[in-house]
């Protein structure tokens, strides 16, 4: 309920309209005195908080300044006020709803934009995949920070531009640890000039948080980071093998090379953007510092009501999608889809989490999101502290997405849901949230799966491995089958869950 309905119901109440009552369809009525035809004043249907409809007159003698009549008792004028005051409430509440409009009409614009430039991008690179740049970036991020001020920061010289790899030299002793990466997004895309030399270029926004060490104080930080990459123009992106970590773009083995570039491992000398995307230009954009106290501060929702961001060419990517699948509609798929996998995930992973039991869902989950989830899982662990969401139930799920590529193929959906959302200490003492109120929000999802994967005709179970059918009781950190040593996280035997977005910042 906004602002202006609270008051408008708590007018209402003051002045004591004992004619109200609820009746079907919602809104309430109320019947004025009666009145020969052509005078007085008539109130007919239902009176709905937030639209004041037809069927009001003033008219005869009787009347002041104004257009009021001088024998309407005190009531009545208190709802003439109270009509007033919801029309100026309204429109200081509009500001607030054209803002968020425009917000996702904007977001909707950049997105078809980035879709666009992607296309062309892909014309050639057929190669490309978002997934797996996105996978290279958090590798690469990762590694950058854990090895700033530290020998190894030789290991990424092809990566890093020269200025870059210069940049923590006289830097004072400290150490970058606990990284986590929440979000990764591309902002654009394509090939530029640069002297007469066509280059590929990218910038990628990062949101993250890490754990800064110096002497013997320690910090917890969240930033905000604009990341540039390049690389000649011309080449096919890197298998999955290479590009899902680090390593020798010639050799495969994992990246240690010295400063001037040459892989430890095979001896080839690899030279920025030769054969794989390299860092040329970084900029933090803002840096916080975190307390402890973040963990269980609960702000209200804030994109839940905004419109679902649509891909714009939804409906042909669905059929697409069908077809390459041997389906003749998009409904041969997605409700099963929706059931199996995005319910059932949904409800699982949110289920163990509230257990504080992240590795049971170590095989449904990528390698980018278990890591980044894991940090605070331990950190509630530290403080024996549980973030339990009880009473989970979904109300609609929505396809927004189809992204197809020579190796993956990714659907992302939007869920609306609403549980009980709170933290509690092992003793069951509140610590922040509400065991009372409700808490309703949506979620961007985005699932993964490598192509050519042949669906099991058997029902799809969350408790076994995708490829041996044994229980997925014995996944590794790595999520690894204990039984039949499958690496499971890559999405090449079923759908893992990518990636999770909030709906007030995910634009596509």
């Amino acid at each position: 309920m906004k602002i202006w309905q609270r008051i408008g119901l708590l007018i209402l109440t003051i002045v004591g309209l004992n004619g109200a009552e609820a009746r079907p369809g919602g809104g309430h009525a109320s019947s004025g005195h009666s009145a020969p035809s052509g005078g007085g004043y008539s109130h007919g249907g239902a009176y709905n908080f937030g639209s004041y409809g037809s069927g009001h007159s003033f008219s005869g003698g009787n009347v002041k300044l104004g257009g009021v009549p001088a024998d309407l008792p005190a009531a009545y004028i208190a709802i003439i006020a109270l009509i007033l005051l919801i029309y100026l409430l309204r429109q200081w509440d509009k500001p607030k709803m054209v803002v968020a409009q425009a917000t996702s009409a904007y977001k909707s614009q950049q997105n078809n934009r980035l879709q666009s430039q992607l296309a062309v991008f892909k014309q050639h690179d057929t190669n490309f995949s978002t997934v797996l740049l996105l996978d290279f970036v958090h590798s690469l991020y990762s590694k950058f920070y854990s090895y700033s001020t530290h020998s190894e920061f030789s290991y990424l010289s092809p990566f890093l531009s020269p200025s870059i790899q210069t940049h923590f030299q006289q830097a004072g002793p400290w150490t970058i640890n606990e990284i986590v990466i929440n979000g990764l997004r591309i902002e654009n895309i394509g090939t530029i000039m640069e002297g007469d030399q066509p280059t590929d270029r990218l910038s990628v926004r990062i949101e993250a948080n890490y754990t800064l060490h110096q002497q013997d104080h320690a910090t917890r930080y969240t930033v905000t980071e604009r990341w540039v990459l390049q690389r000649q123009h011309g080449q096919l992106s890197p298998p999955p093998e290479k590009m899902q970590v680090l390593s020798c773009p010639h050799c495969g083995a994992p990246a240690h090379f010295t400063d001037a570039g040459e892989c430890q491992h095979c001896g080839s000398t690899i030279s920025q953007g030769a054969n794989q995307w390299y860092l040329s230009q970084r900029a933090v954009i803002q840096t916080t510092a975190l307390a402890t106290a973040d963990l269980v501060s609960y702000a209200q929702e804030q994109g839940t009501a905004l419109p679902t961001l649509l891909q714009e060419d939804l409906a042909q990517q669905q059929q697409t999608f069908s077809e390459a699948h041997g389906l003749a509609t998009w409904q041969d798929f997605w409700p099963t889809f929706a059931e199996d996998v995005v319910k059932a995930y949904f409800l699982d992973i949110y289920n163990h989490w509230s257990q504080r039991d992240w590795q049971a869902v170590r095989h449904l989950l990528s390698d980018r999101l278990y890591e980044s989830n894991a940090f605070w899982m331990a950190l509630y662990a530290e403080h024996d502290w549980y973030n339990r969401l009880n009473q989970l139930n979904i109300s609609q799920i929505e396809a927004v997405k189809i992204e197809c590529d020579a190796f993956y193929e990714a659907i992302t959906v939007r869920i609306f849901a609403a549980c009980y959302d709170y933290t509690e200490d092992a003793q069951g003492k509140l610590i922040g949230g509400s065991k009372r109120e409700l808490r309703r929000y949506s979620e961007y999802w985005t699932f993964v799966r490598r192509n050519g994967v042949t669906p099991s005709t058997a029902p799809y179970s969350l408790t076994q491995c995708p490829q041996c059918g044994a229980p997925a009781d014995k996944m590794g950190q790595t999520a690894e089958c204990g039984y039949c040593g499958a690496k499971i996280s890559t999405g090449a035997f079923s759908w893992v869950l990518f990636m999770i977005s909030q709906d007030e910042v995910y634009e596509g």
